[in-house]
């Protein structure tokens, strides 16, 4: 016999509170586990009511980097619902990304029924309720999570859910793993009061005491030779602005390391490149905000003497194994909020910048910009990063967001394209390829009036599963332009090697195992599983005609991908 049916089960009690929460997007891959969430779906639909819009996603790598992309521009938290232990397990590198990347998601996934006799709705009904039980599921996410819970009781929804969204937007912000078997979910929940309701908001961070701002603002004011990181500071959009002040007031230089947002103004007279290293031996006092890796040890050290501040949402990284760089005071604070207070105390005190310092930065400026960048191709001659770059910088309007996942060139697209507007780019904060072309859709569903440009190295397009991406971009109605780097292989391997092994027989042999022939056509892939406008540029000739023909059709709402082969990285044959 079964349970008598309820008014509202958790599973649609999950969905009209996310609606309340500004939840707008429920990115799916459903399994037997969901039975209460389709029937959930089916019933608020039916009934007119509010729900998030749900996003079917053929694969979960799309759902929770969609659900990434979407909380870069928002910061507003997307729920991800997967399929048991193997959904969750194919969230593969989308976990490490979200969590690396700092970005509010919330994640929902079943368990296998409890009970077998079926006297309770949600029993289990089929084989696999055996097998997908797992009895530690939590563990596939948990060392990438903020918190995991299970929901034991239905009757605890609101206050699990509330407890989820408070978690991943206290700062550092973060994903959260939720799950729950299904006679849970086809329970009846018991809804919290609007006063209830009222009393999760996320903790926010503070600023410095007095004496630290004094202290840190005379610092400043009286080096020689200044340098602000920064990797993540713009997520905040507001804060650039406030650093722009600064910086213009103070006479302050701003290396944008590995950036994640558009921390400063490419370009602004006081940016002074994103080259990792570079003027860190030079300064005599470094501000480091919001950066993860300001430096590697093994190529550069700060100088003896120089003085180190570090402020961050997440100083210490203990989410990370070991991590360490020195720094004299290390702050716990909102960058935004002590750009701020830097701004207040120093309005009656600024003096004029030294030229002594203005010339420095100056020529900062003009060594980084003129170093050259290592080229690994084995033939010249061909299109080259920065020649495809330039191109799509012709095509940046106020309305363009670039969304870029090209590792081994992202240096060049940044010092070539040089973006000012906050909110104009956006890069994976982890290490997962596969995030880009992704995360473009969630920029899109997120921000409907931009002009989203997916720059994307043809391993991570692969990584993306491609077939998945463009299927839900054409239709959700998110049409994307891609245009896929192609030098025929994965060089972040190529480049490892040659850093450890500078005199290898890989190296002289020209033996990386990296290579993908030429006959892979990238972007049919796309063409085939969503009908989107497929183009490859093998000739500088062709280039800027097809990247304006492919930016017309994706205006008129179709997703156009333009792969474009450059110079190869490796003539390895593999076999």
């Amino acid at each position: 016999m079964t349970s008598q049916a309820v008014t509202v089960t958790a599973a649609r009690r999950l969905l009209e509170l996310a609606a309340r929460l500004g939840v707008d997007y429920f990115f799916t891959n459903l399994g037997s586990d969901h039975p209460a969430f389709i029937e959930a779906f089916a019933a608020i639909d039916e009934a007119g009511g509010a729900m998030p819009r749900i996003v079917v996603c053929p694969h979960e790598m799309t759902a929770l980097t969609a659900a990434h992309g979407y909380a870069m521009v928002t910061r507003r938290p997307q729920m991800v619902l997967v399929h048991v232990d193997v959904g969750t397990q194919n969230l593969g590198c989308s976990l490490h990304n979200a969590a690396r990347g700092r970005v509010p998601a919330i994640i929902v996934a079943g368990l296998s029924p409890v009970t077998v006799s079926g006297d309770r709705t949600g029993a289990r009904t089929e084989f696999i309720h055996y097998t997908q039980d797992a009895p530690r599921q939590h563990e596939i996410a948990a060392q990438y999570m903020k918190w995991t819970y299970e929901l034991r009781a239905p009757e605890m929804l609101d206050s699990v859910l509330m407890r989820a969204v408070q978690v991943a937007t206290t700062v550092p912000e973060g994903p959260i793993y939720l799950t729950g078997a299904r006679e849970v979910w086809e329970g009846q929940a018991e809804p919290l009061s609007d006063e209830a309701l009222a009393h999760w908001s996320p903790a926010r961070l503070g600023g410095l005491r007095e004496e630290a701002v004094a202290e840190l603002h005379e610092a400043l004011s009286q080096a020689m030779r200044p340098l602000v990181l920064t990797t993540y500071l713009g997520r905040n959009q507001d804060a650039v602005g406030r650093l722009v002040e600064l910086s213009e007031r103070l006479g302050l230089p701003v290396a944008e390391i590995a950036p994640q947002y558009v921390n400063f103004p490419g370009g602004h007279p006081h940016h002074v490149g994103y080259r990792r290293n570079a003027l860190v031996a030079e300064a005599d006092l470094i501000l480091m905000l919001d950066v993860d890796v300001p430096w590697i040890v093994s190529r550069t050290q700060p100088a003896a003497g120089a003085r180190l501040f570090h402020i961050d949402a997440d100083p210490v990284k203990e989410s990370m194994g070991f991590w360490h760089f020195p720094a004299h005071r290390s702050y716990l604070a909102d960058s935004d909020y002590v750009l701020q207070q830097l701004l207040d105390y120093g309005r009656d005190r600024t003096q004029a910048v030294p030229d002594e310092r203005r010339q420095w930065i100056a020529a900062a400026r003009e060594r980084v910009a003129a170093a050259p960048l290592p080229s690994l191709s084995v033939r010249q001659g061909g299109i080259t990063v920065k020649q495809l770059t330039q191109a799509v910088g012709e095509l940046v309007n106020a309305r363009t967001v670039i969304v870029c996942e090209e590792p081994s060139g992202t240096e060049t697209i940044l010092s070539t394209l040089r973006l000012n507007r906050p909110g104009s780019y956006y890069v994976n904060g982890g290490s997962g390829l596969g995030w880009g072309i992704n995360a473009a859709v969630g920029v899109k569903l997120a921000d409907p009036q931009a002009e989203v440009i997916a720059l994307s190295g043809d391993g991570s397009f692969l990584f993306g599963v491609p077939s998945s991406t463009y299927w839900v971009a054409q239709t959700y109605g998110a049409p994307i332009l891609t245009v896929v780097y192609n030098n025929r292989g994965w060089n972040s391997p190529k480049v490892s090697t040659n850093l450890v092994h500078a005199q290898s027989t890989a190296q002289s042999k020209d033996r990386y195992w990296i290579t993908v022939a030429d006959g892979a056509r990238l972007a049919d892939i796309a063409a085939a599983a969503s009908g989107a406008a497929a183009f490859r540029v093998s000739e500088g000739e062709a280039l800027r005609a097809t990247l304006r023909e492919a930016l017309e059709i994706v205006r008129g709402g179709r997703s156009a991908v333009v792969e474009v082969m450059l110079d190869p990285i490796s003539e390895q044959v593999l076999a």
